[in-house]
């Protein structure tokens, strides 16, 4: 009779579609999980993987075995949660994945208040692009992913959390931001391209979407700016315009109030936007500190 455990190892098999990774991520010996997966085969009656050199790729019975495991493992998830609830609402842990930029205004706003809140729970944070993301929280390596995300897959939940715009980031001594104004429909205070374009830039590095959007503005705009370096990283991007190199245009994050980094809206009502979502396996359950965490991400998008 397969328990839990045998349903995990053969997921794992399946995601690494090696034994030898799979065995890694999993704690075991090679040995070990080969006579495990042979075993698991005799019962079964069939093979649950084809051998194709060091790949393991799943036979149709396999493909039917990996998908009903993963929603053993999901229920069995969600078993222990709503029972850990039951015993104690303040104990246990939030897995959260988001994109690099984002990161660091979780760690340096979202996390302190929610660890007030919930002293005795931990936050998991992973950092990685969308599709990794939306991966991890379709294999059940992710509770809740904060992310853009334009088309929303039929398996998941996407919860609107707010917006965000490109904007002009400058340091928050420049004087730029004294030519800057208030106007409505606007979240930031507005400046003309005439009033920077003589500035030395900073953007995303060319394979992020805020750059390929940065070169799409700079077109319509009628800007050539000169690009004083591109940097991967969003976060890094901000600790260069932290550090004086420049001025830089990328989509916003949410910064926390002391990180020396002012944005500024580009003052154009076709200026690129994006919504950001709290993305959840559909029909998730979700527990108290769970809830309270989205509400938190709610909160600091408002």
């Amino acid at each position: 009779m397969a328990n839990v455990r045998d349903f995990q190892y053969i997921a794992e098999i399946a995601r690494y579609s090696s034994i030898t990774k799979a065995a890694e991520a999993l704690y075991l010996s090679q040995p070990t999980l080969t006579k495990f997966l042979q075993r698991v085969e005799q019962e079964v009656g069939t093979p649950l993987f084809h051998r194709a050199g060091k790949r393991f790729i799943p036979t149709p019975a396999g493909e039917i075995y990996v998908e009903k495991a993963k929603s053993i493992l999901h229920l069995n998830t969600q078993l222990d949660q709503e029972l850990d609830d039951l015993v104690s609402m303040r104990r246990g842990s939030v897995r959260v994945g988001t994109t690099a930029g984002r990161a660091g205004y979780l760690v340096s706003s979202i996390l302190p208040r929610f660890a007030r809140l919930y002293p005795g729970v931990r936050v998991l944070l992973s950092m990685g692009h969308t599709e990794l993301l939306l991966k991890m929280i379709f294999n059940n390596e992710l509770d809740i992913v904060l992310s853009s995300c334009d088309e929303e897959q039929p398996t998941l939940c996407h919860e609107y959390i707010g917006e965000e715009e490109l904007v002009l980031a400058v340091p928050q001594n420049s004087p730029l931001l004294a030519g800057a104004q208030r106007q409505e429909g606007f979240r930031f205070p507005v400046i003309r391209p005439e009033q920077w374009r003589d500035e030395p830039v900073v953007l995303p590095s060319a394979g992020s979407r805020s750059y390929h959007l940065a070169q799409a503005y700079f077109q319509a705009a009628g800007v050539q700016p000169r690009v004083v370096a591109e940097i991967a990283g969003v976060q890094f991007v901000i600790a260069a315009v932290r550090a004086g190199m420049g001025v830089a245009v990328f989509i916003s994050v949410p910064l926390a109030p002391d990180d020396g980094v002012a944005f500024l809206s580009l003052g154009r009502a076709d200026i690129p936007r994006q919504q950001v979502a709290a993305i959840t396996r559909r029909g998730f359950y979700r527990n108290e500190a769970q809830q309270a965490f989205l509400q938190l991400l709610r909160e600091s998008y408002r």
